[in-house]
Parts: C-alpha cells; structure tokens; sequence
C-alpha cells in the first residue's frame, strides 16, 4: 500500500471546500487503484486536505495524470499545497 496525504489552504470557505468535497465523492468511488480516501479539514488553520490509499505508486502516478487528479488546484482554488508520500511497511488493526 502507499499512502498520498495532501494539505492544501484555499481561497474558498470551509462550507465551500465541503461541498466541492461532497459533489465528487462519486468520481473518487471510480478511480482504479484508490483503496480508500479520507477527506480532512483542520480547523485551527482553516485548511484541509485528504489522505489517499493507494493499491501501489503506480496507481497514484496514474491518478495524477487523470484530469480528475490535474483539476484539484482549480477545483479547490489552492493557495498553498503540502504534499507527502510514504509507503506503508506495516499495518495494526484492532482486534
């Protein structure tokens, strides 16, 4: 598994960025690779942000070059984004 996590603040409000979060959660239900997304908002600092789980970096690779992945910026009216990778090396569930 690989694991995506993006921070972005946005000229919109948090209202806004919820409801654009919400008119595409069925396209991200569609993306092949995606295993699960979490959708973040920090309300300290008024940004957001989501954490991906990819089946692998390939599928990642291919999201970003979709033009659902190359319309975040416009979509969110980024102002600032933070972006990390990992791979993860070991899971712990809860019995």
């Amino acid at each position: 598994m690989y694991i995506h996590i993006v921070r972005f603040k946005s000229r919109l409000t948090a209202d806004e960025v919820h409801e654009r979060y919400q008119s595409r959660v069925a396209q991200y239900r569609q993306v092949p690779g995606l295993l699960q997304k979490y959708y973040l908002h920090y309300a300290a600092s008024d940004e957001h942000g989501a954490v991906y789980v990819w089946e692998s970096p390939e599928a990642l690779a291919a999201f970003r070059a979709s033009g659902l992945g190359r319309s975040i910026g416009d979509v969110y009216q980024v102002e600032v984004r933070d972006v990390r990778e990992a791979e993860v090396v070991l899971t712990a569930h809860p019995t």
